[in-house]
């Protein structure tokens, strides 16, 4: 028996091999790598408020922030597996990302205003004193990109250009003005220019945002968000081609149903990793080269001496944060996960859907636990460097009463 193309590929003569992962299985394991996350952000509020932390402080921070990578690329790969084997509507997903993502916008509130900012306020007597302290320790930390956090604005907008991508309106946007609907994909594009604008401006210029403008930030590094972008015009482009072959969308959309298309989507995503991540790494390298020798005002065709090797070194700190704000060179990380998209098959279903509402509530009331658990942790072991602070920060404002009630007289 020939090989069957792609194109007459059906349920009847589907491939037996199915990956054991489904998408369930990505989305248990993303929400643990957001507990990781949450606990990547309250390590990193604590280096910067004290960079003195033990050695296994800075070894659970690195683990966790390696782990907390991990959640949004496994978010997508689930998120890619439920558009695909139609398992819930454009409607429902738009729905949900977007209201984990307000969700995540208030507790960040909450935790700030009430928790931390009343905490500080209680013990210095003055708000404004308090809020200042906690948005300095909260820029410090955007500036190394860990306050960078939430990863559903990233699936809601991943989501949305899906959608404008490839659902078909029923009753607006008829005839050619379906081009109007596909033009509005550049939307959830714009706004993650427009995220890492200011992201790279923040880690740039010594200018405190308000702080309300982190959890609004994208988190995906510039390499994934081209990653993203790749599959899902491949997928569009693919029925394109089963069109051309003189395919009905009913056809492609049963193809898209067999194991063999999902393993055909999970070869063609392993692979277009690994091109990103090399294509990454060399962007990096290059442009941390590049930037460098810029900064240092010498030539590309210089001579390389031990006085150009003196200044280069000078600007390369100043060059990897510049290319760590356009999140170049963190994208390399995604190569660890070609084994499980490779064990992934987005055909694979899931008994008992119920379990599928469960886990978002869980993923939270998990995340919440360790969130609370890890600033009660926190407070027990900076409590003399916090108490510090305080009292710093309650002598410059007692001097600064004294100084103004001088001048008043």
């Amino acid at each position: 028996m020939g090989r069957i193309s792609k194109f007459e590929r059906t349920s009847a003569n589907d491939i037996r091999y199915r990956g054991p992962l489904s998408y369930r299985h990505l989305t248990i394991m993303g929400w643990l790598c957001i507990s990781c996350k949450v606990l990547d952000v309250l390590t990193s509020l604590g280096i910067s408020l004290d960079p003195n932390q033990p050695d296994w402080f800075y070894a659970l921070h690195n683990v966790t922030g390696v782990l907390g990578y991990f959640a949004l690329p496994l978010f997508l790969l689930a998120n890619f597996a439920i558009i695909l084997d139609k398992k819930k509507t454009y409607k429902q997903q738009l729905m949900k990302y977007g209201g984990l993502s307000l969700a995540v916008v208030v507790i960040f509130v909450i935790l700030k205003e009430h928790n931390l900012v009343g905490v500080y306020t209680a013990a210095l007597g003055d708000r404004a004193q308090a809020n200042k302290l906690i948005t300095d320790a909260l820029w410090e930390s955007a500036v190394s990109g860990s306050l960078i956090f939430n990863l559903f604005i990233d699936l809601f907008l991943c989501t949305l250009f899906m959608f404008f991508l490839e659902y078909v309106p029923q009753n607006h946007f008829q005839g050619k003005k379906l081009r109007l609907f596909r033009a509005m994909a550049l939307i959830p594009v714009l706004y993650e220019v427009g995220a890492l604008a200011v992201r790279i401006r923040i880690a740039l210029v010594d200018e405190k945002p308000p702080y309300l403008i982190y959890p609004f930030l994208t988190t995906k590094p510039f390499m994934s968000f081209i990653l993203f972008i790749i599959l899902a015009l491949h997928i569009k482009l693919e029925g394109v081609r089963f069109e051309k072959n003189g395919k009905t969308e009913a056809e492609f959309e049963a193809y898209t149903q067999t194991n063999a298309h999902s393993l055909r989507f999970s070869i063609f995503t392993s692979i277009m990793i690994a091109v990103t991540s090399v294509l990454d790494f060399v962007i990096y390298t290059y442009s941390i080269t590049l930037l460098s020798y810029l900064g240092a005002g010498i030539d590309l065709n210089a001579e390389f001496t031990a006085e150009t090797e003196q200044k280069l070194y000078g600007m390369l700190p100043l060059a990897e944060k510049v290319v760590g704000a356009w999140k170049i060179g963190t994208h390399w990380p995604m190569l660890l996960l070609i084994p499980v998209v490779l064990l992934f098959s987005y055909t694979r279903r899931c008994k008992n859907n119920k379990i599928d509402t469960l886990i978002p509530a869980g993923g939270v009331l998990l995340a919440l636990l360790v969130g609370i658990e890890g600033v009660h942790q926190g407070i027990v072991m900076n409590l003399p460097i916090l108490v510090n602070k305080i009292n710093e920060m309650a002598q410059s404002l007692m001097k600064y009463n004294e100084m103004a009630q001088s001048l008043m007289k």
